[in-house]
């Protein structure tokens, strides 16, 4: 099929990242970026800013960054490919696969751990880990199992979705028993090698060889180093993270990654829809998120973790992929502002779309109290100016010492359709949208923040 891009446009693409991207470093006090974009077979890899504040080197394209939950689409494409090969029944229960691991739930199937529907939640898993990993515990893939195996759900599997890392350890274990391998050594095999990704990496001892991105924070409106700040006992996550976040790579070897993604999707179908995000338009595949970007489908995944957040999407209809990688945990407006230099460098700057006029008493049930378990509360409630709804963050304040993550806020939401709200009204991108869930008799329960369900409790 002949694409709507040319390479030629890559051109345009890089003058307009020179152009703007030092700008946004600091506008966002982000240290540095990596960035990808792939036109048919022609590509670049560019980076800005420095790896380290204390101990600066300038980004390249082969910079190495955690890549956080675009990990999540490599466990996606590899169950693709048992199940192609007839190994994997994604419609089949798991637990059978994972005997002597805890009793888990009979009814969950690989369909709903790549989906986000098995109803495990367990954010613990990040809150307790430096307890749970205390005295040098085995922090396995399967034996994260067993400290959630039996834990209440928070839906009936496949009735609903609300984004569950746990849910990737189980996945990833499946994959272990299924394989007879550890999952780093499948994802090498099946993926990395295949893809010509020898730069890409799970572990910090094959990493420290390379240029490598350090994890920063802002403090005060000032970027620093984050140095043992994460719920990991080090920089690297524990082992039962890797399949859903543990994956460290470059903005050039996810160009590779996603040659390789487009060259196999038509055999195995990773990225064909599975289930809805509950939001019109946003579904998930083999754990791909697929949304629109600039009216076309785009499949790909975002990324975070302590000190990293990032971005890979690609464009099947223009044969268009890009990866957008930043060295710290504040990174995402930079992310989406690259993204959007991306976008509007290949297909125009994007309108604003017409915003409903605020009506407080139309949308009054909506206020209150949300409980967002491990992150804490939040309070939504009308602005003193009536103008919008703002969120007020309410974090978990546990005296225990387990880490905590804030829960969202913002100061500025409006409503932009049935059951959706935006912090960025006018602008076109599901990354803003806070939809909101009623139950039969049409009242309000929860709301979905970060995608994941946030019950109502006054």
């Amino acid at each position: 099929m002949m694409t709507q891009l040319t390479t030629t446009q890559l051109a345009a693409v890089q003058a307009a990242l020179d152009a703007e991207v030092p700008q946004l470093l600091a506008e966002h006090r982000v240290p540095g970026v990596g960035i990808g974009v792939r036109i048919g077979d022609a590509e670049i890899a560019s980076g800005y800013g420095v790896t380290n504040l204390e101990h600066p080197l300038p980004v390249t394209g082969d910079t190495i960054f955690q890549v956080g939950s675009i990990s999540k689409t490599f466990v996606g494409v590899v169950a693709a490919q048992l199940e192609a090969e007839g190994l994997l029944d994604i419609d089949a229960p798991v637990a059978p696969l994972l005997a002597g691991l805890g009793a888990l739930d009979e009814r969950i199937t690989m369909r709903h751990l790549l989906t986000h529907g098995s109803g495990i939640d367990a954010q613990y898993m990040i809150g307790r880990a430096h307890e749970l990993l205390a005295e040098h515990a085995d922090d396995s893939i399967q034996a994260s199992i067993t400290h959630y195996a039996e834990d209440e759900l928070m839906f009936v599997p496949g009735s609903d979705f609300s984004y569950s890392g746990p849910g990737f350890m189980v996945a990833g274990a499946v994959i272990e028993r299924i394989t007879g391998k550890a999952w780093a050594d499948v994802l090498r095999e099946r993926v990395l090698l295949p893809a010509g990704m020898e730069q890409t990496f799970t572990t910090a001892d094959e990493a420290i060889t390379h240029r490598v991105a350090a994890p920063h924070d802002i403090t005060e409106d000032e970027p620093r180093l984050a140095r043992n700040e994460g719920w990991q006992l080090g920089w690297q996550l524990p082992g039962w993270d890797v399949p859903g976040g543990g994956v460290l790579s470059t903005p050039r070897q996810l160009m590779r990654y996603s040659q390789y993604a487009a060259e196999t999707n038509d055999a195995l179908g990773f990225t064909r829809v599975l289930a809805s995000r509950q939001v019109p338009g946003l579904d998930v595949g083999y754990a791909w998120m697929i949304e629109p970007k600039r009216d076309r489908a785009a499949f790909g995944h975002d990324g975070l973790t302590i000190g990293y957040a990032s971005r890979f999407m690609m464009i099947p209809e223009d044969a268009l992929s890009y990866a957008i990688l930043s060295n710290s945990v504040k990174g995402k407006p930079l992310v989406r502002a690259v993204e959007g230099v991306i976008l509007d460098a290949l297909y125009g700057v994007q309108q604003a779309s017409t915003v409903p006029a605020f009506d407080p008493e139309q949308f009054s049930e909506l206020v209150g109290l949300y409980d967002c378990g491990f992150y804490g509360q939040v309070r939504l409630r009308v602005r003193d100016d009536g103008r919008a709804f703002e969120m007020i963050s309410l974090p978990a304040n546990r005296g225990d010492g387990s880490f905590t993550i804030d829960p969202m806020s913002s100061p500025w939401l409006l409503p932009v359709g049935e059951g959706l709200l935006s912090v960025d009204p006018g602008i076109d991108d599901p990354d803003h949208l806070v939809p909101y869930v009623r139950n039969a008799a049409g009242a309000v329960t929860a709301l979905r923040i970060g995608e994941r369900i946030a019950r109502k409790v006054l």
